[in-house]
């Protein structure tokens, strides 16, 4: 589980085409909760390449940033058309599926969809880099978020998945 992880953040060829990870997509960690995906995650961003570094976020924050700034805030994760100034800052997005639909005005929004599809624009224009870890499965994701954002997540990540009988580790006293 940890090795793929290692070999992508090296960008080791040898040892990334031995557990069939693709070094110019991002990483997904799924599996149950409390496994460690988050703490994972945040350990790989303190020893990771500066140019490769990246800031996680939670999808519930994310969700909220829209509730109160409204569709503006897009522009955070996927830049502004508009302007040409598209930000390629690599992100994680952290437990996706926890978010709640965001409402900001009457309006309401699959923020992780919109941000996810402006991800991937992003991935296919420019090789820009995102992170995801998750509970959710692939069923119920396509559930959530479509089969249109399912597929292309597909294209964006290398799957590392913890197995489902993966004990919560929260509560260990480690020493």
């Amino acid at each position: 589980m940890i090795v793929p992880i290692i070999a992508w953040i090296l960008q080791d060829e040898e040892v990334a085409r031995q557990f069939e990870i693709d070094l110019r997509k991002g990483i997904f960690l799924g599996g149950p909760v409390g496994t460690g995906k988050t703490q994972i995650m945040q350990l790989m961003k303190c020893i990771i390449p500066g140019p490769m570094n990246y800031e996680v976020k939670h999808c519930d924050r994310i969700s909220e940033e829209y509730t109160l700034k409204g569709p503006s805030m897009l522009y955070n994760y996927i830049g502004a058309e508009n302007n040409d100034k598209y930000n390629h800052r690599i992100w994680c997005f952290d437990d996706l599926g926890s978010e709640n639909i965001a409402h900001h005005y009457g309006s309401n929004c699959q923020v992780m969809k919109k941000i996810l599809l402006g991800r991937y624009e992003l991935f296919t224009r420019f090789g820009t880099v995102t992170h995801v870890t998750s509970s959710l499965t692939t069923l119920s994701i396509e559930k959530k978020y479509g089969t249109e954002v399912r597929s292309r997540m597909r294209e964006m990540f290398n799957r590392i998945i913890f197995d489902k009988e993966a004990k919560d580790k929260r509560g260990l006293i480690l020493c």
